[in-house]
């Protein structure tokens, strides 16, 4: 490979802001903020050649690249940095497309259901109408009416009040790597609050102590990203309720959420299918070769 990657650091990230924002779709995992998140867990590293930003894990995975696709020559970028053809994870569908049409059978592509990134309408969140949503309702008139609750937006400094929150769910399961991945990652992305611009938080107090929050992020004018979101399981419809509002606390400023994939875990499809997506960004693997 004819560049050089280093460590995801903080002293490029306006530089890599920029190349995320003239990418055509802006998945949730190429977020600053989730990269930095999870850079330590995957070993993520960035590479700026060509226009974009190339990134890898510690394994040697490529990701897609971030940047202006459409403004790049492909045809002659692919072959020079990859001259013996390369397999590319997550790719956007936006990139897929454009691939598979510029080299047709040079590429194939591997699609997977897990990856898909959910879409939601903040407006129909917000409100819950109709039988579709009949059952979140009840369960957040539920807890609205059961609980003496106090809701908080957070920015900045004031984002540290979600750690108090995310130790007192930790507290409730069942200790695993990924749990302890997941916990590394949340005091990560709080831990560098001051130089990630677009993170946003809500907490859901019950007689002043923690009962749910979520952490986001603008991905762009439009879509904030759920990174994170707890709730505590005895407080019955928390987790309805730190959706709704949270959202209805920015439903001023987007009109997307994205609730991030499923990871193929069934439980986890079931529920994130029942807030009803509009959209999925369905992200693949694909394979180049040179013609």
């Amino acid at each position: 490979m004819p560049f050089s990657f280093s460590s995801i650091s903080l002293e490029r990230a306006d530089e890599y802001r920029q190349l995320y924002s003239q990418s055509p779709r802006k998945s949730a995992w190429y977020s600053f903020g989730s990269l930095w998140a999870w850079r330590n867990i995957y070993g993520f590293e960035w590479a700026f050649e060509e226009g974009v930003c190339w990134i890898r894990t510690r394994n040697d995975a490529l990701w897609a690249p971030v940047g202006p696709w459409g403004a790049i020559e492909w045809k002659k970028v692919l072959p020079r940095l990859f001259p013996e053809g390369r397999v590319f994870f997550y790719v956007p569908d936006g990139l897929g497309r454009l691939w598979r049409e510029l080299f047709r059978g040079g590429v194939t592509v591997g699609e997977d259901r897990s990856q898909w990134e959910y879409l939601h309408s903040v407006q129909e969140l917000v409100e819950l109408k109709g039988n579709r949503f009949s059952r979140k309702r009840s369960h957040f008139v539920q807890f609205v009416r059961r609980y003496p609750f106090r809701y908080r937006s957070l920015e900045g400094d004031a984002l540290v009040s979600v750690l108090e929150g995310q130790e007192l769910w930790m507290k409730e399961q069942s200790v695993s790597p990924d749990l302890e991945r997941e916990d590394a990652a949340i005091r990560e992305l709080v831990a560098q609050r001051g130089h990630i611009p677009g993170l946003l938080a809500g907490i859901l107090e019950v007689n002043g102590s923690p009962v749910a929050y979520t952490v986001g992020e603008a991905l762009d004018d439009d879509t904030i990203v759920i990174h994170f979101e707890k709730a505590l399981r005895r407080y019955s419809g928390a987790y309805q309720a730190i959706n709704r509002m949270f959202l209805e606390n920015v439903a001023d400023s987007f009109t997307m959420v994205n609730r991030e994939e499923d990871m193929g875990d069934e439980g986890m499809r079931v529920a994130k299918m029942s807030y009803h997506p509009v959209d999925f960004l369905r992200k693949c693997t694909l394979s180049w070769f040179p013609e």
